[in-house]
Parts: structure tokens; sequence; C-alpha cells
């Protein structure tokens, strides 16, 4: 670190982060798959300088990776410094197989093991990892940023500008819709109040009698990845009745099913899920993020897929569920430090979220760092409080990808949750395909 400079307030939002810091790293974790070119050559191995080279002036552009948190008589701020970037960029080796012959791979075990790495709050809240030949000649890379300095759609963008121009003739996605843009219309103040009053007593129900998915978090975790063809998934949903995030949701209630089965409980005909959704952003703040809890079909009567209804019967709750969420804002208990506080006390004994599943839209084009092109990005699910189960899903350049993390200590292995919901997915994908092969 180098220059030092005036400290800055923290959002009391992004404050409250820290707060939340409790069972595992509160860190976004972007992970991705580099093919040979430009910095990794031929046999997967990065040249690390000829990476420091290209992204020093980057960085330098980036205030979000220039900050360091100060508390001071419960006050946060910000320091900005200038970051090493040979402390924050650097080479670690992918975890060995386990000895009792596990499926997973390299990568998923080596994410495992990083996840509950924290980051060092003496320097800029960030770093890259790369880990060298993880899949055959990828490299790969991890990119970590704390909580506090931005949410997940803000890693995203901290990433992209992290990543080499585009051509000129790249085409350029679709920015979110009028809906995601527009502030949420004014509902009169009796309905705003009743909103926030039932979101916070959501909270407080005990609906979730699972002993498998709720309890206290161990200290390893176990990840697991999935992928599916994204515009198949996307023609799939919509034949279904909904979107491609209640394809998701519906598929990871699939997952949920299976993990449950292996573990030997009865899966209910419903669970709580815990979804994210995206709010305008305030000045000064790296999270605007609020909450909506989705009821998604679990139980073992249900079906195939596409026939038992189980997409049009998540799109039916997310649609009122997600305007609600954007007309309330900000999640009351996360606002604050202090409120933060209080939440992970009840948090660690809460009844009502039985796991946490989030969907990002990302780039339709293959991003490139330093010459090496991104060829396959998954971002990383959090766990916290005494919730043992994540599914986290981006849409990134053709294809749908999903990473299920779970409680290594507590719960059936993530890949029992990940196969399950792989094989949903591919059975509402194939729907669109069936369709595009009646119009081609």
């Amino acid at each position: 670190m180098k220059t030092v400079r005036a400290a800055t307030p923290m959002a009391a939002v992004d404050a409250a982060n820290f707060i939340v810091e409790q069972g595992q790293p509160n860190v976004v974790t972007l992970v991705g798959l580099l093919a040979p070119g430009g910095f990794v050559d031929g046999a997967g191995d990065p040249d690390v300088d000829a990476l420091l080279e290209v992204l020093a002036p980057r960085v330098e552009r980036l205030a979000a990776l220039h900050r360091v948190p100060v508390e001071s008589g419960g006050e946060w701020s910000w320091r900005s410094v200038d970051p090493d970037l040979a402390q924050h960029i650097r080479v670690i080796r992918p975890e060995p197989p386990a000895a009792d012959g596990e499926a997973s791979t390299a990568l998923e075990r080596t994410c495992a093991r990083v996840v509950m790495t924290p980051l060092d709050t003496r320097r800029p809240l960030w770093e890259v990892l790369l880990v060298p030949r993880v899949a055959g000649d990828r490299c790969g890379m991890l990119f970590r940023l704390h909580h506090a300095v931005a949410d997940g759609l803000g890693a995203e963008a901290v990433v992209a500008a992290l990543s080499d121009p585009l051509p000129a003739e790249t085409p350029v996605a679709a920015g979110p819709g009028p809906a995601d843009r527009a502030a949420p219309a004014r509902r009169p103040f009796v309905l705003r109040l009743g909103d926030l009053v039932d979101q916070t007593l959501a909270v407080f129900r005990r609906r979730v009698h699972s002993k498998v998915l709720l309890g206290p978090l161990g200290a390893t975790r176990d990840v697991a990845f999935l992928e599916v063809d994204l515009a198949s998934l996307h023609e799939g949903a919509r034949r279904l009745g909904g979107t491609i995030n209640d394809a998701f949701l519906a598929a990871f209630g699939r997952g949920i099913h299976a993990m449950l089965v292996a573990a030997g409980e009865v899966p209910p005909a419903t669970l709580p899920v815990s979804s994210p959704v995206r709010l305008a952003r305030s000045a000064g703040e790296g999270n605007a993020t609020g909450v909506m809890l989705v009821e998604i079909p679990v139980g073992s009567a249900l079906g195939d897929p596409p026939s038992d209804g189980s997409v049009a019967r998540v799109a039916a709750v997310t649609r009122s569920e997600k305007a609600r969420a954007r007309a309330v804002g900000t999640f009351r208990l996360m606002r604050s430090p202090r409120a933060a506080r209080f939440l992970m006390r009840f948090a660690r004994r809460q009844r009502a979220v039985a796991a946490i599943a989030s969907e990002l839209t990302g780039p339709a084009h293959a991003l490139r760092l330093a010459g090496a092109e991104l060829a396959a990005a998954w971002p990383l699910a959090l766990l916290s409080g005494n919730v043992r189960v994540g599914a986290l899903a981006v849409s990134y350049a053709d294809r749908f990808r999903v990473s299920v993390q779970t409680d290594g200590e507590h719960v059936p292995p993530a890949r029992v949750l990940a196969d399950a919901m792989a094989d949903a997915l591919d059975r509402i994908a194939a729907q669109g395909e069936r369709r595009a092969d009646r119009t081609g």
C-alpha cells in the first residue's frame, strides 16, 4: 500500500455487512475458467507478471478496489489506499482429490476451501486467485470482493471493468427492462405499512421443521457446479408459464427434495426460500437488495418438471412478491449495523427460511482478461445464520450456470442437490428445444 487518502463515511447498509459476517466470510465470489491465450499459456499456467501489468491501470481507476474499512465507536468509514497488487493477485494450488474418492472436481474442491478464508481487513477487500491447470488446459480464477464493498451485481460490474475492452463489433446485451430501471410505483401509505409489517413478521414465523436444512453451521463447505443451454431454458420456462428465475427456483425445489431424501427426511409439499431482488441503488451504496420469500414446490408427489406445473406455480408467487419487495426496499433489519446485529442473533435460531437462492444476469458475450477468454463463469452462494443450503445462478455467454453450496458437515454432498437440479433444468430446457425443432 502506498498513498493513504482521507476517510469517507460508509453507507449504513454496507456497514451492516460486516456485522453479518458470522459462520462464513461475507464475501461475493465469482468463479471462472480461463482458456489459453494472453497471460494463460497452452497448458493452463498463468503469467502473473503479465496480468499485473495489464490490470494495474484498470485497478487504479476503480475506487471500490482501494477501500479499507475503519470502525470507531460504532461508526464505519472507508479509508482509501493504493493496493499492493502482488498481495491481491496471486496463484494458489488446486485442492487435491479426497481419499474417499469423492466425485467433485478440483475447481469445486478449491472453491469449497477458499470460501471459508476471510479477507484481510488491513488491505482493500478484494483478491484475484489463479488456479493453474484446474480443468485440463483451463486456468481457474476466483474473484473475491467483500459484500460491504458491493453486492453480486456490483461485483459483476467490477469484473467487467477489469476485463479487456470489447471489440467494436461486439453486440451489447440489453440492459435491465423498464421494470428494473424504474422506481417502484408509489403505494398508498397503508399498503406500504402493511408490506413492511408482513416482511418483518415473515422472518419470525416458524414454518421450516427440517433438522437437515437448518441448524448450526459447520467449519467446512461443499460446492458443486452445473450448467444448461440458456436459450433453451428461456424458451422452456416461457412455455411453462414462467421466467428463467422461476425455472431456477422450481429446479432448486427438486434439488432440495433429493437432498432431504438422501438425508432420510420426508420432504414437505413446499418450503420458503429467500431470494434477493434488485433495487435502485442510492449514491454511495455498494448494496441495493430487497428480499422476497418464495414458497417453492418440494414434495414427493411432484411429477416431471414439464408437466407438474411447478414453474407456473413459482411464477404466480414471484410476480406479486417481487413487486412487493421492491416497494418495501432494503430489508429493514439490514439497513444499519445495529439492526443487523439483532438480525444475526435471531438468524441462528430462525425457522422462516429453508434455503437461499439468487439469480443474476451476466453479459451475453464472453469476457477476456488480459487476452485470456473467460470460457465459463459461476457466482458462489453464501451461507449464513443457520441456513445450510444455497444456490446462485448467472446467465453468461449463452449458458445458464448454477453453483450449489452446502454445509460440508451436516447435509449430504452438494452434488446430490446439483445433479437433481441439473436434471430438472435439462427437462425444462428440453421443452424449449422441442419448440425450436418444430419451428426450425
